[in-house]
């Protein structure tokens, strides 16, 4: 019976949450929705009231009704995703957004960004 009032912190990551949206700062870029990913890490006390504190289907059906079908920037994506995780759940999170082959003058794979933290 000890065990189940024992508080119970961890880590949990959701890896390759995919949106499609329109994301660049040249024009070009925002013609066609592309898969952009994201990476969410939180910390924080994993059960309350006997349930995981986190629900991943909410976390996905919250990105799919209240982020914005476009951004110039993959920071503002990241803020605005921090912004509806910090309001819905308690804890510590920090979102990396990954752009794949932005327009550079040199090949580029990837660039990504990570807020929280």
């Amino acid at each position: 019976m000890a065990e189940k009032n024992r508080r119970l912190t961890g880590t949990l990551l959701l890896e390759g949450i995919s949106l499609y949206l329109r994301l660049g700062a040249l024009s070009f870029e925002r013609i066609e929705p592309r898969k952009v990913k994201l990476d969410l890490k939180w910390s924080g006390e994993l059960f309350s009231s006997g349930n995981p504190v986190v629900d991943y289907s909410k976390v996905c059906t919250l990105f799919k009704h209240k982020l914005e079908p476009e951004y110039l920037y993959i920071e503002e994506l990241a803020r605005d995703a921090l912004t509806i995780l910090e309001a819905n759940w308690p804890g510590h999170w920090t979102v990396s957004v990954h752009k794949d082959h932005p327009p550079a003058d040199l090949p580029l794979e990837r660039a990504s960004v990570t807020v929280g933290g």
